[in-house]
């Protein structure tokens, strides 16, 4: 795989790098862990109590109780965390002066492009084991493979990590200054997920990437008012090109709105909305479940696939969980703790999140592995109602990858 100036350096460097960067002000309240939890739980509570579907039972007050006391146990964390420490409030704040020394190191960028090489050679190899890939077989070259039938078990998981952690540390290394590569990085950003069809990938990336640009960048309010004129947007044109793909009624019948559909408005709307509020709707229905005690089901996300029933059956079996409606499988971070430690334990986890996370984010001012691991959680912690990826294998591997990629080898450089 070739790698045009994917790891190379500039013309300019610390004594190499031209004027020192500007310290930034402090840290957007999103890039704080706690308050990303408590937003985004919150926020799927105040849209499933609108009831816009007739999916979603009535809230029951433990599940109130639940998603409340984690959000506050959480930001309660990070103040407790903020009080003990005598350098005040914890907050995102890079020292990118420090941070863009690090990144600029040559040995940095020399195992950044052996990592892009070991994860392009794996990628070629599961092409040619699988002689195709979704995307390839779309285009009539090949095969036709369903997208979860492509990649081989276990592996195809190390190499998605290797590809997370590559484009994050390439992106914050061109956001500084000290590569170039800007054409790869967007070429293979949008080759990959097309290559296996896969949105998950696209959007965990994505997100890593808009979390590594406001921790580096911080745009204005105007930024953020294009920005979200452009989302909704694409969101509207996408939902319109949905409905006419995939009709419009059979989504919404599906959906089953609460309220009379208008003609103008695309079914995307209600499948975001369904998306949003239905895995809050199986906790829900599943709040009176006993928890294991132990967190099995968390553990469970960092067995590989291949090996992950022979887990739980070692454990005794995986606790059973009730679906409101089978069409919406969608699992989430508190299904995950809730059947592990029930709602108190939940509630003590997610404090003890908020204090270890906070710690963390302390320390990513001047340390690229605090800083990429912080970034890596938070993405984590923003799609947790979707799923729980704050403790999943691929994810944990990515930063086992980026603390390889950036770690300081003091005797030799």
């Amino acid at each position: 795989m070739s790698v045009p100036d994917a790891g190379g350096e500039s013309s300019s460097s610390p004594g190499q790098y031209g004027r020192r960067i500007k310290p930034p002000r402090r840290g957007l309240l999103l890039l704080n862990p706690a308050v990303m939890y408590a937003m985004t739980w919150m926020f799927v509570l105040l849209l499933y109590s609108f009831e816009l579907s007739n999916l979603l039972d009535p809230l029951r007050l433990a599940t109130i109780i639940l998603v409340a006391g984690s959000s506050l146990a959480f930001l309660g964390g990070w103040l407790f965390e903020s009080l003990l420490s005598r350098h005040g409030i914890a907050h995102m704040r890079l020292d990118l002066n420090s941070i863009r020394s690090q990144l600029g190191s040559g040995a940095l960028g020399k195992r950044l492009r052996i990592a892009w090489r070991i994860f392009g050679a794996g990628i070629l190899f599961e092409i040619i084991f699988f002689r195709g890939a979704p995307g390839l077989g779309l285009i009539g070259i090949g095969p036709e493979i369903l997208y979860t039938d492509f990649g081989i078990p276990g592996l195809h998981g190390l190499f998605n990590s290797m590809f997370y952690a590559c484009c994050v540390i390439q992106l914050a290394r061109i956001l500084l200054g000290v590569s170039k590569g800007k054409a790869f990085l967007i070429c293979v950003s949008l080759a990959y997920p097309v290559l296996g069809m896969s949105r998950q990938v696209l959007i965990s990336l994505l997100l890593q990437y808009l979390f590594v640009y406001f921790s580096i960048k911080r745009p204005s309010a105007a930024v953020f008012a294009r920005a979200g004129i452009i989302f909704v947007t694409i969101f509207l044109l996408f939902g319109y090109l949905g409905d006419i793909r995939s009709g419009r009624e059979h989504i919404i019948a599906l959906a089953s709105p609460s309220f009379e559909y208008p003609d103008w408005l695309p079914s995307a709307f209600i499948w975001f909305y369904i998306y949003l509020c239905t895995p809050l709707n199986n906790v829900n229905f599943n709040i009176d479940i006993v928890p294991n005690g132990l967190p099995l089901e968390t553990a469970g996300t960092l067995i590989p696939s291949f090996a992950r029933d022979a887990f739980f059956n070692a454990a005794g079996g995986s606790k059973e969980w009730a679906l409101v409606t089978d069409s919406f499988n969608v699992s989430s971070l508190l299904q995950s703790l809730l059947t592990d430690f029930g709602i108190v334990g939940t509630i003590t986890f997610t404090l003890i999140c908020g204090i270890l996370f906070s710690r963390l984010m302390r320390r990513s001012a001047t340390s690229p592995t605090a800083f990429f691991t912080t970034i890596i959680l938070l993405h984590g912690i923003a799609l947790s109602f979707f799923a729980n990826l704050l403790f999943h294998l691929v994810f944990m591997f990515e930063i086992f990858t980026v603390l390889w990629i950036v770690a300081k080898r003091r005797r030799r450089e």
